[in-house]
C-alpha cells in the first residue's frame, strides 16, 4: 500500500508540470487570439469609419450638385427659360429671346440666348476747349502762324464716334464705328469697319479699318491715353502707315505678359480710290513684360514698320510724304512741324523704315512710359533722310491706378476705386502727369547755305513740347483732362543770292487746354 501511495505521488510530481507547462501555453494562445480579435476590431472600425465619410463625401457631393443645378436652372428661368419635362424628367428650355449684358465698365449689351451673338452700341465724345497764349512770334506770317495772327483758339469735337461692335458665332468679331469729329469736326467717316476671327485662345485674326498697334503710344486707346493728345514723336511714328484708323490685315497674339503682332496696312478710309497709289507697308511689334505682379510691372517693346510703296494723288504725280504735326493739340489745325513733301516726280520716296523701342514700369499708382523712334525715308536720285523723336511721360494717381492690358500689349486708363458722386460722396480718381517729347526733323541742311547747294536737305524743323496735365476720373465713363503746353520750336530758311542771313522762322507757344470725355 505505501508502495503504491508513493508511486501515486511519484506519478503526481511527474504530472503537475507538465500540466502547469500545458495551462502556460494555452493562456498565450487565448492572449493572441485577443490581440488578433482587437486588430481585427480595429480594422473594422476604420473600415467603418471610411465607408462613413465615404458616405459623407457622396452626400456633400450630391448636395452641391443639386444645388449648383438648381441655381442655374433658377438662373435659366429667370432669364427666360422654361421648365419642361421629357420622358418622366425635368429640364430648363433656354430662353427663345435675347438678353441684356453688362460689363465691369458699363458697357451694355445684346446677346443670344446662348451668348454666340452679341451686339453692342459703343461711342466716345472727347469735347475740347482751349486758347493759346504767349505766342512768339505775334502775328508774322510764318510756320504756327496764319497769316493774320495768332492761332486760333476756340472749341473742337476731337472725336464724336457712335457705332456697334460685337461678336458671331462665338469665333468672329466684328466693329462698324463712324466719327463726326476730329481736328476740323463736323463731317462724319468710317473710324472703323472690321472683322476679327477669335476661336486661337489669345489670338485675334482681323482685317479692314481698325486701330493699329505699332507704337506702345498707339496701341493705347484715345481714350486712355494720358494727355489730351498724342505726343508728336509718336504721331509722325504712326502717320507712314500705322495710325488709326487705317485699312489693314494681320494678327496679334500674347500670352499674359507678352505680345506679338504683324500687320500689312494701306491707306486711311478717306484717300481717293481711283487712279492712285495708296500706299502700302507692314509693320511687326513685340513686348515683354519683365516683371509683371498686379501692382508691378516693367515692359519693353520693339517695332519696325516698313513702307513698300509711297502713296500718290494720281498719274504723273509724285509718289511722297509729308510729316508734320500740330503742337500736341488740335483746336487751331495749323500744322507747326512741317517736312513739306519729302518726294517729287523726279525723285520719288521709294521707300521708308521706322524703327522704335519702348519701355513702361507700374509701381502700384506711379505710372511711367516713354519711346524712342527712327524715321528713315529712302528717295530716288537722293541721300536716305534720318530723322529722330523721341518722348517720356510720368504720372501719378490718388483713388485709382494705371494697369497692364495683355491684349494690346499696352496700358490701361484709370478706373476709380470710388466713382464720383456728390450724393454718395465718391471723388473719383485724379492723375497728375508730366510729358516731354522731342522731334528732330531736319537732316542735311545747313541754313548758311543755299537750298540749291544741298540736293538732299530736309528742313521740317526741331519742336520740343514740355506738357503737364491734370485728369479727373469721375467713373469708368467719364473724365476731365486739363493740359497745360509749352512749345519751342526751331526752323530757319536757307540763304539766297540776294538774302545771306537766314530767316529765323522759330515759335514759342503756351497753350491752356481741357477736354470732358464720355466712353461707352
Amino acid at each position: 500500500m505505501t508502495l503504491q501511495i508513493r508511486a501515486i505521488a511519484a506519478s503526481l510530481f511527474m504530472i503537475l508540470p507538465a500540466a502547469a507547462a500545458n495551462a502556460q501555453d494555452s493562456g498565450r494562445q487565448i492572449q493572441t487570439l485577443q490581440d488578433q480579435m482587437r486588430a481585427m476590431q480595429q480594422q473594422l472600425d476604420a473600415l467603418k469609419a471610411a465607408d462613413a465619410a465615404q458616405k459623407d463625401a457622396i452626400e456633400k457631393e450630391k448636395t452641391a450638385r443639386e444645388t449648383a443645378e438648381k441655381q442655374a436652372r433658377e438662373a435659366a428661368l429667370e432669364a427666360g427659360g422654361t421648365l419642361v419635362f421629357e420622358s418622366g424628367k425635368a429640364r430648363v428650355k433656354p430662353a427663345a429671346n435675347p438678353k441684356v449684358t453688362q460689363s465691369g465698365t458699363n458697357r451694355f449689351a445684346l446677346s443670344s440666348p446662348d451668348n454666340e451673338w452679341t451686339i453692342a452700341p459703343t461711342g466716345r465724345i472727347h469735347f475740347d476747349v482751349g486758347t493759346y497764349l504767349n505766342q512768339k512770334p505775334d502775328g508774322v506770317t510764318g510756320p504756327g502762324t496764319r497769316a493774320g495772327g495768332k492761332l486760333s483758339s476756340g472749341v473742337n469735337a476731337r472725336r464724336a464716334r457712335l457705332g456697334v461692335t460685337g461678336k458671331a458665332l462665338n469665333d468672329f468679331t466684328y466693329s462698324l464705328i463712324l466719327d463726326a469729329g476730329g481736328a476740323t469736326d463736323g463731317t462724319a467717316s468710317i473710324n472703323t469697319a472690321s472683322i476679327g476671327y477669335t476661336a486661337i485662345p489669345n489670338t485675334i485674326v482681323e482685317i479692314g479699318y481698325m486701330a493699329q498697334f505699332f507704337t506702345l503710344e498707339e496701341a493705347t486707346s484715345s481714350n486712355d491715353i494720358m494727355f489730351i493728345e498724342r505726343n508728336s514723336p509718336a504721331t509722325i511714328a504712326s502717320s507712314f502707315n500705322a495710325g488709326d484708323p487705317r485699312a489693314s490685315a494681320g494678327f496679334r497674339t500674347w500670352g499674359p505678359n507678352w505680345w506679338f503682332g504683324a500687320y500689312f496696312t494701306s491707306s486711311t478710309p478717306n484717300v481717293a480710290h481711283a487712279l492712285t497709289k495708296r500706299g502700302f507697308g507692314a509693320y511687326q511689334r513685340a513686348t515683354y513684360n519683365i516683371i509683371n505682379d498686379p501692382l508691378q510691372t516693367v515692359h519693353i517693346g520693339v517695332g519696325v514698320a516698313e513702307i513698300f510703296e509711297a502713296p500718290n494723288t494720281g498719274p504723273n504725280t509724285a509718289q511722297s510724304f509729308t510729316l508734320s504735326d500740330r503742337p500736341e493739340i488740335r483746336i487751331d489745325p495749323t500744322t507747326i512741324l512741317n517736312t513739306g513733301a519729302l518726294g517729287t516726280v523726279a525723285n520719288p520716296v521709294t521707300g521708308a523704315m521706322i524703327y522704335t523701342g519702348e519701355l513702361a514700369a507700374t509701381s502700384g499708382s506711379l505710372f511711367f512710359q516713354g519711346e524712342y523712334f527712327r524715321y528713315d525715308v529712302s528717295r530716288r536720285g537722293k541721300t536716305k533722310a534720318n530723322l529722330m523723336g523721341t518722348y517720356a511721360e510720368l504720372s501719378y494717381t490718388f483713388g485709382g491706378r494705371r494697369g497692364y492690358t495683355a491684349n494690346c500689349g499696352c496700358y490701361s486708363g484709370v478706373n476709380p476705386i470710388t466713382p464720383f458722386s456728390p450724393v454718395k460722396g465718391g471723388n473719383g480718381a485724379v492723375e497728375l502727369a508730366a510729358r516731354i517729347s522731342y522731334t528732330d526733323l531736319i537732316d542735311d541742311y545747313s541754313s548758311n547755305l543755299t537750298a540749291a547747294a544741298q540736293p538732299n536737305l530736309v528742313n521740317g524743323g526741331r519742336q520740343l513740347n514740355y506738357t503737364v496735365g491734370l485728369n479727373w476720373f469721375w467713373n469708368s465713363n467719364m473724365l476731365w483732362k486739363f493740359n497745360y503746353i509749352h512749345t519751342v520750336y526751331n526752323k530757319a530758311n536757307p540763304i539766297t543770292a540776294t538774302n545771306l542771313n537766314p530767316t529765323r522762322l522759330g515759335l514759342k507757344l503756351d497753350t491752356v487746354a481741357a477736354r470732358f470725355q464720355v466712353m461707352f
